[in-house]
């Protein structure tokens, strides 16, 4: 973190996303003072709000939403001398594996013109994946890679910059694991996987997957599998095999994507907190209702008598915040959904952009 020190301000830090406290991780370790770009869902948080933007100063980003204000507010720090911290994947990883970034962020940095300091969080999926239930106990690292200068990055196009910072960016905990071979132990480590791990590869259906230990059964065809101290997975019943969750994550995004997925029948979620907002509040609408998806979009059943569907094409933005809360904009109107803790929100939001991609493929 010396690095951070010798490097005349003002210049970005940016890097890989794992953790809901990975500001607050960077900050604690960095010798200078980090303005880290925040989701803007954290400032309607009222016990939230004030320390954000008095104690650490923090820029309100809108995730899923190009956000003119989060921009010039950026580059106002900037021009003031300050430091910015942001991580452009704007949501943390499920399964260890880079999340991925538009071109923009490549546009963005250039028009800042200032260094770029790139940080590695290595082996904090490890530790604690975003899915877990349970810290595992292991060593973590914080890596610094060498910054680079704005001289260097007037001669890149906007393309060989996105590169760049994708390969620099794109941490790999499968990568990272094969070269290090680090435990992460817990007796626990498996639990909690059903928040990511949503179809079975063996019977194919949805919802079915539960955990405990370190063991991952299907509750429809007893399909079952351990997960191991370096997060390999090692079939114990049925045909179908993954060497790890990233890989049966992968295989779950590729196949409701397939025309034969179009028979999945996903079963109500049990759903705890529907909430509605503007830019500087939210106002609680139900704390009681199911949540379903199908094919078209989203169905909420409220014990209220409210019903209400989402139609996947009139969504224009979908992220998912943190406890297992989704934020949407549907029809231009905000909406946050939470479902139960091990529940899958994760669904939802990789249905929504297999319908959206299929949907500009169409009209293309």
């Amino acid at each position: 973190m010396q690095q951070l020190s010798e490097l005349p301000p003002p210049f970005l830090v940016i890097g890989n996303h794992v953790h809901t406290l990975d500001s607050f991780l960077i900050s604690s370790a960095s010798p200078v003072h980090i303005r880290w770009v925040a989701g803007a869902y954290l400032f309607k948080l009222f016990a939230l709000r004030p320390m954000l933007e008095r104690w650490i100063g923090a820029i309100s980003k809108q995730q899923g939403r190009n956000d003119l204000f989060t921009i010039r507010a950026i580059g106002d720090a900037l021009k003031s001398g300050d430091i910015v911290g942001l991580f452009p994947e704007g949501t943390r990883t499920w399964d260890g594996e880079p999340v991925g970034f538009d071109q923009a962020i490549a546009k963005l940095v250039r028009l800042f013109k200032v260094p770029i300091v790139v940080m590695h969080l290595e082996g904090f999926y490890g530790l604690k994946p975003r899915w877990a239930d349970k810290k595992r106990k292991g060593k973590v690292f914080l890596r610094v890679l060498p910054p680079i200068m704005p001289d260097h990055i007037r001669e890149m196009s906007v393309t060989e910059l996105y590169e760049r910072l994708l390969a620099d960016i794109g941490y790999s905990y499968r990568d990272w694991q094969e070269k290090n071979h680090l435990p992460y132990v817990s007796k626990r480590a498996a639990e909690g996987v059903e928040q990511v791990l949503y179809l079975c590869p063996e019977c194919k259906q949805a919802s079915t997957i539960v955990s405990k230990g370190i063991t991952i059964t299907c509750t429809h065809c007893n399909y079952c599998a351990s997960l191991d101290p370096y997060d390999k997975l090692h079939t114990t019943q049925g045909t179908h095999h993954f060497d790890d969750i990233a890989s049966w994550h992968a295989w779950e995004r590729e196949y409701i994507a397939l025309p034969q997925s179009s028979s999945l029948t996903f079963p109500p979620d049990r759903g705890v907190l529907l909430q509605t907002g503007d830019a500087k509040k939210l106002v609680t609408l139900e704390k009681r209702f199911t949540l379903q998806m199908d094919q078209e979009g989203i169905r909420i059943k409220s014990e209220t008598g409210r019903d209400m569907f989402l139609a996947f094409e009139s969504i224009q933005s979908m992220i998912i915040n943190a406890k297992n809360t989704v934020e949407l904009y549907h029809d231009n109107t905000l909406y946050r959904i939470r479902i139960f803790k091990r529940g899958c929100i994760l669904k939802y939001v990789e249905m929504y952009h297999t319908k959206r991609k299929s949907m500009e493929g169409d009209q293309s």
